[in-house]
């Protein structure tokens, strides 16, 4: 560049006038992208302080209390938590009356109840027809086939047992059948035996499943447990059961296998009274 003086001001003239026309274009061109990279770049920016922006505002409406609540679940804990009590003192309370639940239903053995964090499992030997439409529908929905052998409910293993020695109410009498099914235990055996650890519990539900990539299809599972509910699979050599899915007791025509929310328990157990000092609030 060439420096000439204008009203005593230096002034630096540019040198590219100097140059062929080729080169001066070049040059012009190069600026051009040099110009339009920073435009690129200054939008990338712009639009990270945009998002940055708009967090910050979720933020800052999380912070007042203006978003969106959640949806409450309801789980075992919350409701016992309610209730001040256990399972056993929902069953005393009349709570859980409306399902068939009673003190007398228990002890006379018609009734069973299970529980996981998110639901209660109720079964009725009383409405049971024995049809194994459960069976079914278990292993359709979970192996997409009919094989009653792995179904995780089972019907058809207590087709000659009544309700207890010499009673004479087995299948050729008065038969009542009995719905099987994974207990979802708080300690199980099933998970203890594994020798490759492939049962969890599922964060969501809380039931025990296996992991198929881990199960290397031993049967141990089957052999610890007392009900002998987890089965091997012979087309795929891995343990199934129960995920506590609900479909056996969709399909199920005589509504002898009930999933209960907790949600509903704990409404129950308001109408009945059976609350501690707070207050269940549905947001």
């Amino acid at each position: 560049m060439s420096e000439e003086k204008k009203g005593g001001i230096p002034f630096i003239k540019d040198a590219s006038e100097n140059l062929p026309p080729a080169a001066a274009e070049t040059i012009d061109e190069s600026i051009d992208a040099a110009n339009a990279e920073n435009a690129s770049v200054s939008g990338k920016f712009a639009n990270a302080a945009s998002s940055n922006a708009a967090q910050a505002g979720e933020g800052a409406a999380d912070a007042s209390g203006k978003s969106k609540p959640k949806k409450h679940m309801f789980t075992r804990r919350d409701v016992l938590a309610m209730c001040g009590c256990g399972v056993g003192g929902l069953v005393v309370g009349g709570v859980l009356a409306s399902w068939g639940v009673t003190e007398r239903s228990i002890a006379s053995g018609r009734i069973d109840i299970r529980t996981t964090p998110l639901k209660m499992i109720v079964t009725d030997r009383a409405k049971c027809s024995g049809c194994q439409r459960c069976e079914m529908s278990c292993t359709l929905k979970n192996d997409g086939r009919v094989c009653q052998h792995i179904a995780r409910v089972r019907v058809w293993d207590n087709y000659n047992f009544g309700a207890g020695v010499d009673t004479g109410d087995g299948i050729f009498e008065d038969c009542q059948f009995t719905v099987e099914h994974c207990k979802q235990c708080e300690d199980p055996w099933c998970a203890n035996y594994c020798p490759v650890h492939a049962i969890y519990a599922d964060p969501k539900t809380g039931a025990r499943v296996v992991d198929d990539q881990v199960c290397i299809g031993c049967g141990m599972c089957a052999q610890a447990c007392p009900w002998n509910m987890p089965r091997i699979d012979s087309e795929t050599d891995v343990s199934t059961k129960c995920v506590s899915c609900g479909r056996c007791a969709a399909q199920c025509p005589n509504g002898a296998i009930t999933f209960v929310d907790w949600k509903n328990i704990a409404q129950a157990a308001l109408d009945a009274g059976v609350v501690r000092t707070i207050t269940l609030v549905d947001a």
